[in-house]
């Protein structure tokens, strides 16, 4: 057994258990997707620190809340993310890339996300 992160994740027979959810907040609480987002974030991070090949913060953020990765087909869009994530590390060699990809984090950290159909049309209240 394995503790991965301060968010109290473990891993162990190759599955990851969250062990700590006290803060855990419902799906309509009017910040869920914020803390959600700031968890992939910290999530992300902590493993790019281990040198560990990543989904960006908005591919794993996509990932938790698209509806339409089922059982059935997640294998397969897994297979093709860390396909992407591996040829993201071996490009990672250009002070370009790096920046652009520092860019498009820091827009998505900041970015609105809307709650509600009827605040996407008109942004926050």
């Amino acid at each position: 057994m394995l503790i991965l992160v301060s968010s109290y994740m473990l891993y162990h027979n190759s599955q990851i258990y969250i062990i700590d959810v006290s803060q855990s907040v419902e799906h309509d609480h009017p910040h869920a997707l914020d803390f959600l987002r700031k968890d992939c974030t910290n999530i992300t991070e902590f493993f790019k620190r281990k040198e560990v090949a990543t989904m960006t913060i908005k591919e794993l953020f996509d990932f938790i809340t698209d509806p339409t990765i089922t059982e059935i087909n997640i294998d397969e869009y897994l297979d093709k993310v860390s396909e992407r994530a591996a040829a993201r590390t071996l490009e990672v060699t250009s002070e370009e890339y790096i920046a652009q990809e520092q860019i498009d984090e820091a827009v998505f950290k900041n970015a609105f996300i809307p709650k509600r159909l009827a605040e996407g049309a008109k942004g926050p209240a």
